[in-house]
């Protein structure tokens, strides 16, 4: 409770600077000129604050929004396309270098992940996947279906982390010694890498958005998709692990059987979560 007592004090505190004064007569295009950081009050001796960091203030016009927010979305659009490419290959290395403190090189996992569920799930809103039923008619319970379905997307997409965590952390958490968080890192890592090919195998139903195809894709995708997922985790599991094919396989392969299945258990309880919430006539 103390703990709590000052989080909620720290947010409501008043700040330490009097933003009203310089707003008596107008904005006072002399208070943003002054060598003063306006985030915490230190003195500017750079365009940067030696203390918090920010950037010198200065009036905001368009051109200057224009111009950071499109600074801001490439080097973040260059970070998760540079971090994603080196992961398709090396997932488990790129993991490794995180947890052994290369971070400014590679993508936070967590905003990765957040990044990657964000555009799973806009690409499957834009082509109606969940839309398309493999059989004559339509039906409100299927319809209702797919809504939850997009509904609980974002828990879906992360079921594998789970997964992944489970088959780490039971065969393999003695090697080379990483802890519980770091299994973590590699988790959100290798289940990035998936969301990123599940992306890329969803484009041609952007294209072409004829029932008839969308219905062979998700077909197709029931056989190549699981075995896809299956080589990153055990390319993961080898890397991170520093694991030999030659003496080290039935450790990796019993850890990918382990995947395999709680990811299995896990996508079949959430199937069954989904139609209780659609035949449950309490569920608005």
């Amino acid at each position: 409770m103390p703990m709590l007592r000052r989080a909620i004090d720290a947010v409501l505190k008043e700040p330490a600077i009097d933003f009203s004064l310089p707003l008596t007569n107008g904005v006072d295009q002399a208070w943003l000129d002054a060598s003063t950081c306006r985030n915490c009050g230190a003195t500017l001796a750079t365009p940067y604050c030696g203390q918090c960091g920010q950037k010198a203030a200065a009036r905001l016009a368009w051109h200057d929004t224009v111009r950071e927010s499109w600074e801001r979305l490439r080097i973040f659009e260059g970070q998760m396309l540079g971090t994603l490419a080196r992961l398709l290959l090396t997932p488990g290395r790129v993991a490794q270098e995180y947890v052994m403190g290369r971070r400014s090189a590679n993508m936070h996992p967590l905003k990765l992940l957040v990044a990657l569920v964000a555009i799973l799930a806009l690409t499957l809103a834009a082509n109606g996947y969940f839309g398309h039923y493999a059989f004559r008619g339509r039906n409100a319970d299927v319809d209702l279906m797919a809504a939850r379905v997009m509904t609980y997307a974002n828990w879906s997409f992360s079921l594998g982390i789970i997964a992944i965590y489970v088959g780490s952390w039971s065969v393999l958490r003695r090697r080379p010694g990483y802890n519980a968080i770091e299994h973590a890192v590699l988790s959100i890592y290798a289940q990035s890498v998936i969301l990123g090919i599940i992306v890329l195998n969803m484009l041609p139903t952007l294209i072409w958005r004829d029932p008839a195809f969308v219905l062979w894709h998700k077909s197709a995708s029931q056989y190549y998709v699981p075995a896809v997922k299956l080589l990153v985790v055990a390319a993961a599991y080898k890397q991170f692990f520093l694991l030999k094919i030659r003496t080290d396989w039935p450790r990796l392969l019993l850890a990918c059987v382990i995947f395999a299945g709680v990811n299995w258990l896990l996508l079949r309880l959430y199937a069954l979560l989904i139609l209780w919430l659609v035949t449950d006539t309490t569920i608005p």
